[in-house]
């Protein structure tokens, strides 16, 4: 009971500080969906054209369909698009959100966050196909009574990497594919976030505010909290949520550098970073400003890229403040 008392008396630390891993503690008023492409050649698709709010695209592995968030039936639940915008519809039912939805490489499963447990833990659900319209079986996968969020898979779908912030700052876990062998891999960051495996699984490259703001670090999968980190960027700008390329050779990302926030596109070893949009942020902020609603606001600022490695689908966002499902060409 102490350390839950102990737990809300710090955790508004622990969000701020996260918050300004991806803010720079300032108000998000630049996200939105009027675009002005650096090559005129790319092109976005939106996936969803109503009034509710969608976020957090996460491509199958066959690169048919995504899972997405989605408030459409109350709370947020997990739902599914065809990547031409059909055939969308209900995953998860239920009063309680889920969020951050993570499909396993073999295409069979979905790993996600959610608080039908009454905390915020991961939960994993066999993937429905795409006639299947029955109920999913939901199995739990983590049981701390502190948050734990964000399941990453790695490639070769044994383990899951999440954060959590059971021992009272945001931290990278890894477990096995089925929740065992839960074990912290960083410490010190309190606003580690967004883990994204290499191909062979050695190592996890995730946002920190180590650094006093947001950068990308990376860790060998099989390091001590102790490390070594290895920092990938470090700009005075803000660079957020990274996300491996299918062939393993890129790492997007968002950043604020050059005043506005964009997809960057970098080397692995973080060299050559390359601006793909030219101010993609646009005048609206999402429904839930992650200064203040973490959990529920970073979920728009996250990218998946496809299968072929052409496109990548993110959010954007209207002045309603309303998350559209969009679809942002490379090629």
């Amino acid at each position: 009971m102490s350390r839950i008392l102990l737990h809300q008396s710090r955790l508004v630390l622990g969000v701020a500080l996260a918050g300004c891993l991806l803010t720079g503690c300032q108000a998000i008023d630049d996200l939105g969906s009027h675009f002005d492409f650096a090559d005129q050649g790319r092109r976005v698709t939106y996936l969803t054209h109503d009034s509710s709010d969608h976020l957090n695209p996460t491509w199958s592995p066959d690169g048919v369909r995504l899972v997405f968030v989605s408030n459409e039936s109350g709370a947020y639940k997990l739902w599914m698009i065809n990547r031409d915008g059909t055939g969308r519809r209900q995953l998860t039912t239920g009063k309680d959100d889920d969020r951050y939805p993570a499909w396993s490489p073999d295409g069979k499963r979905i790993a996600f966050s959610s608080k039908r447990s009454g905390n915020w833990d991961i939960w994993v659900m066999d993937a429905p196909a795409a006639a299947d319209a029955s109920e999913p079986v939901l199995h739990q996968l983590t049981t701390h009574p502190l948050p734990d969020l964000a399941p990453a898979w790695s490639r070769d779908g044994h383990k899951i990497a999440f954060v959590s912030y059971r021992d009272l700052e945001y931290s990278i876990y890894t477990m096995n594919a089925d929740g065992g062998n839960q074990r912290k891999l960083t410490t010190g960051g309190n606003g580690d976030w967004g883990p994204t495996w290499s191909l062979d699984g050695s190592n996890i490259t995730f946002v920190s505010t180590r650094s006093g703001h947001g950068d990308l670090y990376r860790i060998q999968s099989d390091a001590t909290p102790a490390g070594p980190y290895r920092r990938l960027t470090d700009t005075p700008e803000r660079d957020m949520i990274p996300a491996l390329s299918p062939d393993g050779g890129k790492i997007a990302f968002v950043s604020e550098r050059n005043g506005a926030r964009d997809i960057w596109v970098m080397n692995t070893d973080g060299t050559n970073p390359v601006r793909v949009t030219h101010r993609l942020s646009g005048r609206w902020a999402p429904k839930y400003d992650i200064n203040h609603d973490f959990i529920e606001g970073i979920g728009y600022f996250c990218l998946s890229w496809s299968p072929d490695g052409t496109s990548l689908a993110f959010t954007a966002v209207d002045k309603s403040g309303r998350g559209t499902i969009a679809i942002f060409s490379l090629s």
